[in-house]
């Protein structure tokens, strides 16, 4: 967002860590803690809100009590707080569950409070990030909001120029190597045997990516990606995943645990993604 022209005064989450990630990399200071215990006159004012939200907490089950059915869910929290401040735009991220999610009533209904209940023009679309300049399968649902009309478009997909092995470090630590002692080491060296493709450990055997792109990185990392170098076949590291969500190599990762850096990464959006939504956004904004 800031890359296209924004620049932020709030950021919130509920995990301390995050902080410490965010913090080393922002000149605006993370807010810990539970949206729902922040009181929006609290907030400073905004044009736009940008956020993500779980779908699992609720399910509208055919109810179609509009605003009603959101209550105790972080996106009632969203509403809420753009009700009350009346941003000129917004932008939401999800995955692409949530589409399909209760039969889609749980979308139609999210899309019908941003609408008909607050009054904004809404448009939402389902983008892959490999469609826009980074090498990971990875579709996401955004939702974009605007306070008046506006002839809004998401993004063009553009020609893929790097693959996986462009974002790949050139020294790694003996750690993220999977050696003879590991104890799928038989299955895994059976199935990573091309240093030119991009594999996955999917719980007990191995797929091969038939796009040759990352899988999609997941904030468990419990299906982690596997690649094969003159040195052995080895998971990817931190710093590599983040390279995947297209952080800028200026991006400073903190000394925290790898599992922890991992689930940030995984936990994060695409930046190529939104910087090129955001530009879309700016420029209605703008005219």
């Amino acid at each position: 967002m800031e890359s296209a022209g924004f620049s932020t005064v709030f950021a919130n989450d509920i995990e301390p860590k995050a902080k410490i990630t965010y913090d080393l990399n922002s000149d605006c200071p993370m807010t810990v803690g539970d949206i729902n215990n922040i009181p929006i006159d609290s907030l400073p004012d905004f044009d736009c809100l940008t956020g993500g939200f779980p779908c699992q907490p609720f399910s509208v089950s055919g109810k179609r009590l509009g605003f009603e059915d959101m209550r105790g869910t972080l996106v009632f929290r969203i509403a809420e707080i753009i009700r009350a401040k009346r941003p000129k735009t917004f932008l939401l991220e999800n995955v692409k569950g949530l589409v399909g999610h209760d039969g889609g009533r749980t979308l139609e209904t999210i899309l019908d409070v941003f609408k008909n209940t607050l009054g904004y023009e809404v448009h939402h679309k389902v983008l892959n990030t490999l469609d826009y300049g980074i090498p990971q399968n990875r579709q996401r649902i955004f939702i974009v909001g605007f306070d008046k009309t506006t002839n809004f478009e998401f993004p063009e997909p553009i020609t893929l120029q790097f693959t996986v092995q462009d974002l790949l470090e050139d020294e790694v630590d003996e750690r993220f190597y999977i050696r003879e002692d590991h104890k799928h080491y038989k299955a895994i060296s059976a199935g990573v045997t091309d240093p030119k493709k991009v594999y996955q450990w999917r719980w007990s055997y191995i797929r091969e990516n038939k796009r040759n792109v990352a899988p999609t990185l997941l904030a468990s990392y419990m299906q982690p990606t596997l690649i094969k170098t003159p040195k052995g076949i080895r998971g990817i590291t931190p710093r590599e995943a983040f390279n995947l969500q297209g952080f800028s190599k200026e991006f400073i990762l903190p000394d925290l645990p790898d599992k922890v850096l991992m689930h940030q990464a995984g936990n994060s959006v695409s930046v190529p993604v939104i910087n090129q939504i955001a530009n879309k956004m700016r420029g209605q904004l703008i005219h």
